[in-house]
């Protein structure tokens, strides 16, 4: 474990699992010296699995390895490549963390993860994610922005109480769950990026293309298939342009002026 006070930056890249387990870290995070929200803590361990327990008890959540640590503002956990799982309560009551980088790899977070994470204000949950524990992000106040993987089939209670921001933007966006509207935001996101990939792709035929302008887009067009048999995301494509209306070409500008 590495600290540098000029950039104000822990770092652990070796025997995580003892620092964690030992309580090293948290005693040093939790060092009234550090001051509120000043430390960005780095773990970039390959190997770990998992940051946590998954079985610790409600009543034993002080135990939990960055309890209450009012030090952190920042955490990354890119580096932990093979990391799968966020044990019950892991930053529970880190209540001036603003920002959580995760691995790709993470399938579970566990019970009252980010509880009382008053300031934290987005979290990016990359794709594998499959389960929410309860109460995973209790009394998040600040937090406006989730993404909310399709992959996610068990949804824990309480996931998001007391999520007031969250609430807000939900209900004045006519939904009543806020899962259903971080799942609507989520695939929203999703299909521009799939759009605009596919339009990438379409440009890069049409330059490549001979003949006059009107030529080369119809040359363009003959590019993707006519059903949807080679590719979800070309069907998905030629779904898209046909539904905005007018011939191929109109539908790709009627599309990008609809929706991009």
């Amino acid at each position: 474990m590495s600290f540098d006070p000029g950039a104000q930056e822990i770092v652990i890249d070796m025997n995580v699992d003892n620092v964690l387990h030992s309580g090293t870290l948290r005693e040093r995070l939790q060092d009234e010296s550090l001051g509120e929200g000043t430390i960005t803590l780095i773990i970039r361990d390959p190997n770990i699995t998992i940051i946590g327990d998954m079985n610790l008890d409600y009543d034993d959540y002080e135990e939990a390895p960055l309890y209450g640590c009012k030090s952190l503002l920042r955490v990354d956990l890119k580096g932990c490549t093979k990391l799968t799982q966020l044990g019950n309560g892991v930053f529970y009551e880190c209540s001036y963390l603003t920002s959580v980088e995760l691995p790709d790899g993470l399938t579970q977070l566990g019970w009252y993860v980010f509880s009382g994470c008053s300031s934290l204000t987005s979290v990016l949950l990359p794709d594998g994610l499959t389960q929410l524990g309860s109460f995973s992000f209790d009394g998040c106040s600040s937090l406006t922005s989730v993404k909310l993987p399709d992959g996610v089939t068990q949804v824990g209670f309480g996931v998001f109480s007391d999520c007031s921001s969250l609430t807000s933007a939900a209900n004045s966006s006519g939904f009543e769950s806020v899962e259903f509207y971080l799942r609507d935001r989520y695939k929203c996101v999703t299909l521009r990026k799939l759009f605009l990939r596919l339009l990438g792709i379409y440009n890069q035929a049409v330059n490549e293309a001979d003949g006059t302008e009107v030529e080369k887009h119809a040359i363009a067009l003959a590019y993707f298939p006519t059903d949807n048999s080679s590719t979800l995301d070309v069907g998905l494509f030629l779904q898209t342009m046909n539904a905005s209306g007018g011939n191929g070409i109109e539908g790709v500008v009627g599309y990008i002026l609809k929706f991009v």
